[in-house]
């Protein structure tokens, strides 16, 4: 079962160059059920979002080159008593996707996979780099 994604709250884009922009913000991710189970030495949980300030590209539109990074700022304990239960996250990667409602344009999208016995809060950052169409 994947991470729900409960709160996603974006900063200001930070435009670095005519090309470079770095998008940041904080996503809460968790499991809204109420009754939740943890075992000793889980694999991580997946979790995707798509960054609602980061423009869609264009269908046929070159892609950019996209670097990722997310960091644990907070978590929820859970209540285990016993064995080894990791909390962070892993494998933060960020890529253009095809529009999930079915349009001709693509979005971006973060993944990853996060240890968490109830919930964290990560921060992230995507910066994304324009393919330059010139040669200089």
């Amino acid at each position: 079962m994947a991470y729900e994604i409960l709160e996603l709250a974006p900063q200001p884009p930070l435009q670095l160059t005519p090309t470079t922009t770095v998008y940041s913000g904080v996503v809460r991710i968790g499991q809204n059920s109420r009754i939740q189970v943890y075992r000793s030495n889980e694999p991580a949980t997946e979790f995707g979002f798509y960054p609602p300030d980061v423009p869609a590209l264009p269908e046929r539109a070159p892609l950019p080159q996209v670097w990722a990074e997310a960091q644990v700022m907070w978590f929820v304990p859970g209540t285990q008593s016993s064995g080894h239960f990791p909390i962070g996250v892993e494998r933060v990667h960020a890529g253009y996707a095809p529009d999930p409602r079915g349009g001709p344009m693509r979005w971006l999208l973060v993944s990853g996979a996060a240890h968490a016995s109830a919930g964290l809060r990560l921060a992230y950052r995507i910066t994304i780099q324009a393919v330059s169409t010139t040669f200089e």
